[in-house]
């Protein structure tokens, strides 16, 4: 037996419910990869760890690799074979367009029959999402791809839609994140989502630890998380790429979901694993933007420049080195976060 470890990078964190991010999972080693006659030469894809904060996703390096790779020779010959996802996928869309449109809901019967959308539109979501996050995809599959990129919506609309049935269905807003694939409709007891609140592990959408992820990295030695274990309690600044110029000093407010929104004030150093459109209004409020992931292109780099804020984003560990109420000084001349 290979004592070699499976490693995991965690290139997401998002404030998305657990039950959608399994879908997509069960669903791409279930169903796609078997229709396209594959077969995943690994065992695990895919690392969920929810809390009542957020979702991380930790991504197996070698697998997601392998992924790409497929998906490019699927689309070396031309168009056809993307042109045949986004054909199967974007009627699904439109269906699920039609819940979000109804609002939410608490009718079982028609929420089964959402789901049972959900879990074919998520994968094929994967198959042309995925190409357009890699350089190597040819230009005119690319073409297609960003043209859905910038205007599709389905996870973000359909996490926002979960979460609202779950409320409709009596449960707790703050649970929302907590229930599985299987759950949904048919939520379990505030008791049992009560228990979870501190952490739960989920393995591909199928095997589920309720603890926390250092304990499930601990019990799963064969399992590398990338800096899960970095200390950085003598750590005082971190550095990422401008994305808007300037400098500015304030307090920190740390920002993993919608509900921490409300607690940014005005001239808070807004920071955050990344923002989403959700996150504006607190935008607006902040005097700077630093963020663990994203790119020039991302959604806070683009919001500081259109407000003129100081930005620096892909600091990779700034909601971990910085606590709520921290005095910092934001250097975007250089792309300095540091501890005052």
């Amino acid at each position: 037996m290979s004592d070699k470890k499976i490693v995991f990078t965690k290139p997401y964190e998002r404030d998305f419910t657990l039950a959608l991010e399994e879908y997509w999972a069960r669903g791409f080693l279930d169903h796609l990869l078997p229709k396209l006659g594959l077969t995943s030469p690994f065992p695990v894809f895919e690392i969920f760890f929810v809390t009542e904060e957020n979702l991380q996703i930790w991504e197996h390096t070698e697998a997601i690799e392998w992924m790409l790779d497929t998906l490019l020779e699927l689309n070396k010959g031309g168009t056809a074979f993307i042109e045949s996802v986004i054909a199967e996928y974007q009627p699904l869309l439109e269906q699920i367009q039609g819940f979000w449109a109804a609002g939410p809901t608490a009718d079982i019967e028609r929420l089964e029959a959402y789901v049972e959308l959900i879990k074919v539109a998520a994968p094929l979501f994967s198959m042309w999402y995925y190409p357009g996050t890699d350089t190597r995809t040819p230009e005119d599959v690319m073409k297609l791809v960003m043209t859905l990129r910038t205007t599709d919506e389905f996870f973000a609309r359909n996490d926002v839609y979960i979460k609202d049935c779950i409320v409709a269905l009596g449960g707790k807003r703050e649970h929302a994140n907590l229930v599985l694939c299987e759950e949904f409709p048919h939520l379990p007891s505030s008791e049992t989502l009560e228990a979870r609140m501190n952490g739960v592990v989920s393995v591909d959408g199928k095997e589920r630890f309720v603890m926390s992820l250092e304990q499930f990295a601990k019990e799963h030695p064969k399992y590398e998380f990338e800096g899960l274990f970095d200390a950085v309690d003598q750590v005082s600044e971190v550095k990422g790429q401008v994305a808007q110029k300037g400098m500015v000093t304030g307090r920190v407010r740390i920002v993993k979901n919608k509900m921490q929104m409300t607690n940014v004030t005005d001239g808070d150093i807004l920071v955050s694993p990344m923002t989403t459109p959700d996150f504006l209004s607190a935008m607006h409020r902040a005097a700077a933007f630093v963020t663990d992931e994203g790119g020039i292109m991302c959604h806070a780099a683009i919001v500081a420049r259109e407000l003129k804020k100081p930005c620096v984003i892909g600091a990779k560990i700034a909601t971990k080195v910085f606590k709520d109420g921290d005095m910092v000084e934001v250097d975007a001349e250089k792309g300095i976060v540091r501890k005052l």
